[in-house]
């Protein structure tokens, strides 16, 4: 079969390969692959950045998926051929001692790992998985808006559990890429008002969009004002930063109100440095955000099955064999979701 592979620890050494298809052992469910999304971390992974030693030198890659049922290891009786799922990508160990696994925060597991990351992934036909790891598709729910479901699980975590936003709230979301388009529009669906801020570079595609599916924007960064200017003095309830840059965070702390909440979901490519004396007198949280559990991954299903999400709007489909393509537009910022066929039925 067809797989999307990683081959060496250096920038762009990806290709499609021709591997053995897998084979279910006890436990193990196999599926064949119809639709995967390129994830920030699978091209940080393609460009080799820093940060990300752990993953394989040689591994299929891709972690948001969904395909379906067609055959099952030896203890598995939950499934029929046929049947549509998605896989929790950030696996825990979820032993009994593990505190973090049987408190429900799989994503905080000492042991988790990614699958597509370490180990095959599912940029490829066919992927195996342990069938712990599996949820089961509504009826109705194509595998395109369903592999936007661990994104969305990631923003869910995000806005649901970590941030408390409320009906009424003014709210920015710093980065309009796909997690913090997610989380601006699980921000709207709570009743909050929000703006999304982005750079010149993310104008002619993310933002684009962002203002196409009713958003507020702005653009900082450059000749542009700052985004405390631009917003007036309007006074922010909720920052959520997706950005990943240390200045947006920096900024953050002279822009939301006293008693607001900062919240960060991004991840930063360098240290930080926060004047704590603005938090401190102006009693400002930051909260971090996570991945994503269980729970997320069902109420981000739910959100897709009800149409709640314009995939449409977010996504650009692109045939398993034009994955390399798919990484490189990404990487230049021409398309916000690049989601792979990966089994000839797009």
């Amino acid at each position: 079969m067809k797989a999307l592979r990683r081959q060496a620890r250096e920038a762009r050494a990806v290709a499609l390969e021709e591997i053995d298809e897998p084979t279910p052992g006890p436990g193990q469910v196999l599926l064949e692959v119809r639709h995967c999304g390129v994830c920030g971390s699978d091209l940080h992974v393609y460009l080799n950045h820093k940060g990300y030693e752990s993953v394989l030198p040689q591994v299929t890659l891709g972690h948001e998926w969904a395909g379906v049922v067609v055959g099952w290891g030896d203890g598995v009786q939950r499934w029929e051929k046929g049947q549509t799922a998605t896989m929790i990508a950030l696996q825990g160990c979820l032993e009994s001692s593990c505190h973090y696994c049987s408190t429900g925060m799989t994503q905080l597991c000492p042991g988790r790992r990614v699958q597509g990351l370490h180990l095959d992934g599912g940029m490829a036909e066919k992927v195996v998985v342990d069938d712990h790891y599996l949820l089961p598709l509504p009826e109705g729910l194509s595998t395109t808006a369903a592999s936007l479901t661990e994104p969305l699980s990631v923003a869910d975590h995000c806005i649901h559990d970590c941030s408390e936003i409320e009906s009424g709230d003014r709210v920015v979301v710093c980065g309009p890429g796909v997690i913090g388009i997610l989380c601006a529009l699980m921000a709207k669906q709570r009743g909050a008002e929000v703006v999304i801020s982005g750079l010149d570079a993310d104008q002619p595609v993310r933002l684009a969009i962002a203002s196409k599916i009713g958003f507020e924007t702005l653009t900082v960064g450059g000749q542009h004002p700052s985004l405390s200017d631009q917003l007036g003095g309007q006074e922010v309830d909720v920052i959520v930063d997706a950005s990943g840059a240390s200045r947006v965070l920096e900024e953050a702390t002279r822009i939301v109100r006293p008693d607001g909440t900062i919240c960060v979901v991004a991840l930063y490519p360098q240290e930080v440095t926060i004047d704590f004396n603005v938090l401190v007198r102006n009693q400002i949280d930051i909260r971090t955000s996570y991945a994503s559990a269980r729970p997320n991954y069902q109420r981000a299903i739910d959100a897709l099955h009800a149409g709640e999400i314009p995939v449409d709007e977010l996504v650009r489909s692109y045939p398993l064999a034009a994955g390399i393509e798919a990484f490189e537009e990404a990487d230049r910022q021409e398309v916000l979701k690049p989601i792979l066929e990966c089994s000839g039925h797009g």
